[in-house]
């Protein structure tokens, strides 16, 4: 399909991680984590462009090295614990606009934590939000067998009492005892494509009111926040032949 609209891709990449010190640039396999983010980002056919915004100069020299447009540092009050992404994401599109010219309708959050991401699901994702003509979509995926049907919720965990998560309408029957095949279809996100229109942006909202969903294969689902998980996401990307 020809693209008529104007797509930015951010990475975000700050400094501070308590889980792994510099996460973002903790090796996977013989390259650093946002190494595979900037990799499959510059293969999109669908990203006018795509910048990193981080707030460390050594991630910054890092993905400069590996061949990313990092034009600036992020400014630290919008690289905190509990800073919200709406911030780095509205000072990137205002950097852009300012000191390049152009005005993206589209912005691509590519978190490099989710390193199993392909320039595939890239381009299939925004070619899904073009042609559906939504506000916003984010990749998910089917997490089977944990459906959140058969969950339990504790009222009391001292005395264990407990009341399902999401009862079904035949739970005063059967309780959470119904068949797999019978309970609705449900999916989890997973960060490997967040879009939204930067309309709604710039209204303070990651995402418009029409959000959809993009199915993904659900061997994508990589979580990196301890040593332990870049292990195991290294055995992922060996796995879909990535590394």
């Amino acid at each position: 399909m020809k693209k008529k609209v104007n797509i930015l891709g951010i990475i975000p990449a700050r400094g501070g991680s308590k889980g792994i010190p510099l996460k973002n640039i903790a090796l996977l396999g013989t390259k650093p984590l946002i190494y595979y983010t900037i990799r499959e980002a510059k293969k999109s056919k669908m990203l006018d462009a795509c910048i990193v915004s981080t707030d460390d100069k050594k991630i910054k020299k890092v993905a400069q090295g590996l061949g990313a447009d990092v034009p600036f540092l992020r400014p630290k009050k919008f690289a905190q614990d509990k800073s919200t992404d709406i911030d780095f994401i509205k000072h990137a599109i205002e950097w852009v606009e300012k000191n390049r010219g152009w005005k993206p309708e589209i912005v691509v959050v590519l978190v490099p934590t989710s390193p199993t991401r392909t320039q595939k699901d890239i381009d299939d994702t925004l070619k899904f939000m073009i042609k559906n003509k939504c506000d916003s979509v984010r990749t998910i995926f089917n997490p089977s067998p944990y459906n959140p049907y058969k969950m339990w919720r504790l009222k009391n965990p001292k005395k264990g009492t407990m009341v399902p998560l999401l009862p079904t309408k035949d739970y005063k029957k059967v309780g959470t005892d119904v068949p797999r095949q019978l309970l609705p279809n449900f999916y989890l996100q997973i960060g490997l494509v967040h879009a939204t229109k930067v309309k709604f942006i710039e209204q303070g909202k990651v995402w418009g009111p029409d959000v959809r969903g993009f199915v993904v294969d659900a061997k994508k689902m990589v979580d990196i926040d301890t040593p332990r998980d870049l292990k195991m996401a290294e055995k992922v990307m060996k796995e879909l032949k990535l590394l």
